[in-house]
């Protein structure tokens, strides 16, 4: 097994080690009967370590591609999937489908590594603020949306203010700077008014604004986690 992850380009083996990482993450801060929220979802892949980890728990998941959020119904009957996007606003939005490669779908069209074709389809978006389902308390949110994690945060400080839950979130360089998010703003969204602390998933940190614009242009990390400070 080792071997062969060592033949793998390493943006692979990075993304396996995240992958780990963050499964571990999961072990350490649920309970079995605790609430998640997975934002953009995709496949599915952290929700089914979610589900594993916390089967008692209420887990919704928000995934604006229309098949993939079918599958997803079908794949996890006990998790409420919403076909929609969270964002900052409410309503109907432009989304750029990559068709040979979903995952990298979003609000915005990018360069995307096989250079194919991109469908613009119209999805709904929701604040997470105002979409929360009552009685839902969660202890783990994950933010994987490609480059638009500035404008969840935004539409979502109210649940992070009231519930203080751990955030898992993607930030990188090739995905946020395509929004004009950058480093020392989503640093600031969490450590400001908010008083969380931003680590990567090895429990590397927590990083001053300095360090987090350093990895974000290095690209040596792009997957962190956010906790209450205390």
């Amino acid at each position: 097994m080792a071997a062969a992850r060592r033949r793998l380009p390493a943006h692979l083996q990075a993304d396996i080690r995240d992958h780990e990482r963050l499964v571990g993450l999961l072990e350490e801060v649920l309970e079995p009967d605790s609430d998640c929220l997975d934002i953009g979802a995709h496949e599915g892949a952290v929700l089914r370590e979610i589900v594993r980890v916390a089967p008692g728990g209420r887990h919704v998941a928000w995934e604006p591609l229309p098949a993939f959020a079918r599958r997803l119904r079908a794949r996890f009957p006990g998790v409420e999937v919403r076909e929609a996007a969270l964002s900052d606003e409410t309503g109907e939005r432009a989304f750029a489908h990559v068709l040979d490669d979903p995952g990298w779908s979003g609000f915005r069209a990018r360069p995307t590594p096989g250079a194919g074709p991109v469908e613009t389809i119209t999805v709904r978006c929701e604040r997470l603020d105002d979409a929360l389902p009552g009685g839902v308390r969660p202890v783990l949110i994950k933010i994987d949306v490609e480059g638009a994690e500035e404008q969840v945060i935004v539409g979502a400080t109210e649940t992070l203010r009231r519930h203080r839950p751990v955030v898992l979130f993607e930030h990188g360089f090739g995905s946020a700077d395509h929004y004009g998010t950058t480093p020392n703003r989503m640093h600031e969204l969490f450590t400001g008014s908010l008083g969380y602390e931003i680590y990567g998933l090895d429990r590397d940190g927590p990083y001053s604004a300095e360090r987090f614009a350093e990895i974000f242009a290095s690209g040596e990390r792009v997957n962190f986690v956010a906790v209450p400070g205390g």
